[in-house]
């Protein structure tokens, strides 16, 4: 059954009053009714203010009725089909107090939590409507990120305020004490200005000087394990079986090329035979397209190894089963002998963000190692085309593989080269 509580955040003389709503154990909203308490006014055991004064006897009176609005407004939905949501439960609010639902969007964070909820019906360039889980909680991650600057601003945004100044703040807040990478940060103010575009389109007054307002992207290292690692690594035993499950996933993973949420989801059931082959069928988790991997030799065998299965994962739980996959990657690397220093990014434990360096190969290995090492490898042998190794990986564009992989202009033409060279066109 559903219930409703009224809380606070804070201890402050003017502290905002929350309603949150709790449709199950694992499902609540929480949104501000717009009213305001000193906190030694509140009483926590009742959830109201306390009876002390004329003020907050008639401050109690207004959340009761709130209470029962919201209540009504509930079993009305629920009588109707309707989905209740945060937007439901702001929207439930503002109509209880007579605010204007515009009005109400006009605000960063409120047009924001909007925009997210109504990614469920964005179309996308694949079949069905919608975006993933994944995606969501990404931009979900975002609007946290403006809510806290909020706090620590101690002002509420407008959507017309996202201009060059609170581009800075942003980045300052995002940097000194979000402690995030440049990449991360840059990412994030993108996608401000994709919600800001949003409002604008619906209607909401945005700054003019939103044009100028930009993300910006950063240099990334890629780490990739060339087919002599892959060997080494291949050919390295354990003592622990958790570690040799991780080997063998590392392996499939270099000769299937796809995401861990896919990788580690393969299974039988996948495996097809077409024209004397055979093939891994699935249906990407991120991108909703079908992709059908030729079973390559090395894949093949360790197959074999299992009785014609795949290794076993690491747990039921899809994010527990890929931080244990990443946990062991670095050990089974280590003993492969990957210790050699390469150029990248790792968390400093003393500053609490990324930072750039040299660092033993094996710290820098992650599971999107397996992707990546397939596209580069792959691509670097003349006989593999582009288009046929994009079919496997599912990118969109060529641009987008081979931005992907790091390929460089001077790498086309040295590519360009070689081939004149065959035909005589150019002297080495």
């Amino acid at each position: 059954m559903a219930k409703i509580k009224f809380i606070l955040q804070g201890k402050s003389k003017n502290t905002q009053i929350y309603l949150r709503l709790s449709i199950s154990k694992n499902v609540s909203f929480k949104r501000k009714t717009g009213y305001s308490i000193d906190f030694k006014d509140w009483s926590q055991n009742t959830g109201f203010p306390k009876p002390n004064s004329p003020i907050s006897k008639n401050l109690k009176v207004d959340l009761k009725a709130l209470e029962t609005f919201v209540e009504s407004e509930l079993n009305r939905s629920n009588s109707e089909g309707v989905e209740v949501t945060s937007l439901w439960l702001n929207e439930s609010i503002a109509k209880c107090l007579g605010r204007s639902e515009v009005k109400e969007l006009d605000y960063l964070v409120a047009y924001a939590e909007k925009y997210i909820d109504n990614l469920k019906y964005k179309s996308s360039n694949n079949e069905g409507r919608g975006v993933s889980i994944s995606t969501i909680k990404k931009r979900r991650t975002v609007l946290n990120k403006l809510i806290k600057f909020e706090v620590q601003a101690k002002r509420r945004l407008k959507v017309k305020d996202i201009d060059l100044a609170f581009r800075m703040e942003f980045i300052d807040f995002l940097n000194k004490v979000e402690l995030l990478s440049e990449g991360t940060i840059g990412r994030y103010l993108k996608e401000v200005k994709t919600i800001c575009n949003d409002a604008q389109k619906n209607g909401v007054e945005v700054s003019p000087l939103l044009i100028h307002f930009k993300g910006f992207t950063t240099t990334s290292f890629k780490t990739v394990l060339s087919f002599s690692e892959i060997e080494m690594i291949q050919g390295t035993e354990f003592k622990d079986e958790k570690l040799c499950f991780a080997r063998d996933w590392l392996v499939i993973g270099c000769y299937t090329g796809q995401r861990v949420s896919d990788l580690l989801r393969m299974n039988t059931t996948m495996i097809e035979e077409h024209y004397g082959f055979e093939f891994i069928s699935l249906t990407q988790k991120k991108t909703k397209k079908l992709v059908q991997i030729p079973i390559h030799q090395k894949v093949k065998h360790i197959l074999e190894s299992y009785d014609g299965k795949f290794p076993p994962t690491f747990s039921r739980n899809e994010a527990s089963n890929s931080a244990m996959f990443n946990r062991c990657l670095k050990t089974v690397s280590k003993d492969a002998g990957l210790t050699g220093l390469i150029q990248g990014k790792l968390r400093s434990e003393d500053s609490g963000r990324q930072e750039e360096g040299e660092y033993p190969k094996y710290k820098l290995v992650s599971s999107h190692i397996c992707r990546r090492s397939f596209a580069t490898n792959f691509y670097a042998q003349e006989k593999y085309p582009t288009p046929i190794l994009m079919n496997i990986t599912a990118h969109g564009t060529e641009k987008m593989f081979l931005s992907y992989i790091g390929k460089k202009p001077i790498d086309y033409g040295v590519q360009l080269a070689r081939i004149w060279q065959s035909e005589g066109g150019v002297n080495s």
